[in-house]
């Protein structure tokens, strides 16, 4: 779960530059699904170790999703009762390449995260059972060219 947690805060904050080395040949590519990955592959990935190996999303795969929230303003309180999951709506790849996330989803075209995913971000205060409420929301898309 520590290494999902990690492999999605890294997505969430990836940069967009462009790089050559991006365009290895797809047969050169070594494929693990997310689920099967190792936390030392997963290090060897976030170090840029690994640029051939892909990270496979698969459909339907579920993910347990973590938050945090800290800092001198506000700080998340952890509730140990409740997990939520991310649930892959399509198939998609990663790979990191010279501290770049890049993102696939036919494994020859890759794009930068900011190009590849297209969305919005909410916060929004409600009241829920009488009390305030704070609500963090995604919508996230694949960029349709």
């Amino acid at each position: 779960m520590k290494k999902m947690l990690i492999l999605m805060l890294i997505t969430i904050s990836a940069g967009t530059s462009f790089a050559a080395s991006w365009e290895i040949p797809e047969h050169d590519l070594r494929i693990v699904n997310v689920c099967d990955l190792s936390d030392q592959e997963l290090n060897k990935v976030m170090n840029g170790y690994l640029p051939n190996l892909v990270i496979e999303f698969s459909e339907n795969t579920m993910l347990p999703i973590n938050f945090f929230l800290k800092g001198n303003l506000v700080n998340l309180v952890e509730k140990k009762e409740s997990f939520e999951h991310i649930q892959v709506k399509q198939t998609f790849y990663a790979r990191f390449v010279e501290e770049e996330l890049i993102l696939s989803s036919d494994l020859s075209e890759w794009k930068p995260f900011l190009e590849f995913l297209t969305g919005n971000i909410s916060v929004a205060l409600s009241i829920q059972e009488g009390k305030p409420s704070i609500v963090f929301g995604s919508e996230t898309n694949r960029r349709i060219y």
